[in-house]
């Protein structure tokens, strides 16, 4: 399949409030990020198989070069919504240390999870996490 390429949106902020009543993986990432590379085929099946069910996926570039992220989508394709975060706006709200670091949001819109890394090892903790919001009507 094709990987598929969109210019990311000038977007400076986040709001979750935007997104209430539904559930956010807000995925912190970096062109330099081996293990984001790692990451986007697993968010992209994720967004396709729970994405009717509610779930928004999102993912939130940090670089302070725009065609370096551009180049890095080219090469792994993004089936989500991205933003471009070149200041830290978004990002410092989060308060992370690692790359990339997932923030999971839940209906209500508060944290609930926070994924440190990407370890494929782990993507039925992460599902786990992921379902779980999503079977609560909150």
């Amino acid at each position: 399949m094709a990987a598929m390429f969109s210019r990311p949106a000038l977007a400076q902020s986040f709001d979750p409030a935007a997104y209430k009543g539904r559930v956010v993986y807000l995925d912190f990432w970096a062109s330099w990020c081996t293990p984001c590379r790692q990451s986007f085929p697993w968010l992209n099946e994720l967004q396709q198989t729970l994405g009717q069910k509610g779930l928004v996926v999102i993912g939130v570039n940090v670089d302070h070069d725009r065609g370096l992220a551009d180049q890095f989508l080219q090469q792994t394709g993004a089936q989500f919504k991205i933003l471009y975060d070149p200041k830290g706006q978004i990002a410092e709200k989060y308060d992370f240390k690692d790359m990339p670091t997932s923030i999971l949001i839940g209906r209500d819109g508060k944290t609930h999870f926070v994924h440190s890394g990407f370890f494929p090892n782990r993507e039925g903790e992460y599902l786990s996490h992921v379902n779980a919001l999503l079977a609560t009507g909150e």
